[in-house]
């Protein structure tokens, strides 16, 4: 992935393949996708014996593509993670079990809806974590006339979505006694642990007890209350793992595990720096020098247009000592120490820092594929304008 020279492994990522491509450009690398689904398989063998890809529910939003979910039911992959936008991605791959990670307003309650609808050997879930979700969700699912299946959305730290373990069973106890609410049916819990982002796996590791406590109780109470809930869907890319082994470690739990990263996939340097090596770089920027306007400055032909910049500038490249200075909208500048043997016309490999915010920012991928040959078609990103 990197060599000792601080760079890009050239062997791993050789720039003549790549000749010709128009830049800039996305560039996935199948042998690395595929080398990160046998990580993981292996990774979740080993904290989970037997159940392993049974208990992985990836996020799609990282890749977006139909190719991509391809790989995945192909090596035994069997449920999905989806925000609003790749359901319908989802549905025309076949995937069978799917869960809409999104609070579910009147379209997507009616998208939803429709989609079960449509779809009856498919498992759609829901999320709620309010009575309003609660009466989109049964309103839509009135009109079309079908029973929806539906995860609670806990608050475990992130402070983005769900609410608080403290009222999680008020909220459930007024879903079940309102009458115009009968059509929906609470399957389980789901806890996304975003705020579980430290380089420390100790500080993750009690990170993640914590916030499967909260968990815990709510499922205790769910099943005092009544409810049959076994599915815990549970864990981002960086603590997955800590919140599977949590749960997994308390005596006479009984319930259905399910971990739900995505980046790992296609990985970054954002997360390779929390865990170095853990992943491969799956995905990248073609680029080109533009321009030379100082001898120590070089160009690019790319700007944040093109890469996700909520997570920092980028800063791993296929050339060793570059150091970025400016970007703009088209410009992305360089520095180096004087010694840089590119010129204009010269391509530029460059690793995402946030890895999902940057494939968004593109329609079409180019694909080399296992074999390291550069595929003649270009890839859709299936799901980027949906």
């Amino acid at each position: 992935m990197m060599n000792d020279r601080g760079c890009l492994d050239a062997e791993r990522y050789q720039l003549d393949r790549l000749a010709g491509l128009p830049t800039p450009c996305l560039v996935v690398y199948q042998e690395l996708v595929e080398e990160n689904l046998a990580i993981i398989r292996r990774e979740l063998e080993a904290a989970a014996p037997g159940a392993a890809l049974g208990c992985l529910r990836p996020h799609v939003k990282t890749h977006k593509s139909s190719w991509a979910v391809r790989l995945q039911l192909a090596a035994g992959i069997e449920k999905f993670k989806c925000t609003h936008n790749e359901l319908d991605m989802l549905l025309e791959e076949g995937a069978r079990d799917i869960f809409v990670a999104y609070p579910p307003l009147e379209l997507l309650a009616e998208r939803i809806a429709v989609a079960t609808a449509q779809n009856s050997r498919v498992k759609i879930l829901s999320q709620v974590s309010c009575l309003e979700h609660a009466r989109y969700l049964a309103a839509a699912a009135e009109r079309a006339n079908v029973e929806l299946d539906y995860l609670i959305d806990l608050d475990v730290g992130d402070h983005r979505t769900g609410l608080p373990a403290s009222k999680a069973r008020s909220l459930l106890a007024a879903i079940r006694s309102d009458e115009t609410l009968s059509r929906l049916h609470l399957d389980g819990i789901h806890a996304y642990d975003g705020h579980n982002h430290s380089s420390s796996p100790l500080e993750r590791t009690e990170c993640a007890r914590e916030a499967m406590e909260d968990v815990v109780r709510v499922l205790g109470e769910a099943r005092e209350d009544g409810a049959e809930t076994a599915r815990l869907v549970i864990g981002g890319t960086p603590g997955f793992l800590h919140c599977l082994e949590a749960l997994r470690s308390r005596e006479g739990l009984e319930a259905e595990l399910e971990v739900s990263p995505g980046t790992f996939i296609y990985w970054d340097t954002r997360y390779d720096e929390l865990m170095p090596g853990r992943f491969q770089l799956a995905a990248m920027i073609l680029a080109r020098v533009m321009d030379r306007p100082t001898p120590r400055r070089i160009t690019l032909d790319l700007g944040h247009k093109r890469w996700g910049i909520d997570q920092g500038p980028v800063h791993l490249f296929s050339t060793p000592g570059l150091k970025l200075v400016k970007v703009s909208e088209e410009h992305t500048v360089l520095e180096h120490d004087g010694s840089c043997p590119l010129e204009v016309g010269d391509p530029v490999l460059i690793a995402p820092r946030h890895v999902c915010a940057t494939v968004n920012l593109w329609e079409r991928f180019h694909l080399v594929d296992k074999t390291g040959n550069l595929q003649s078609e270009s890839l859709a990103v299936t799901a980027r304008n949906r």
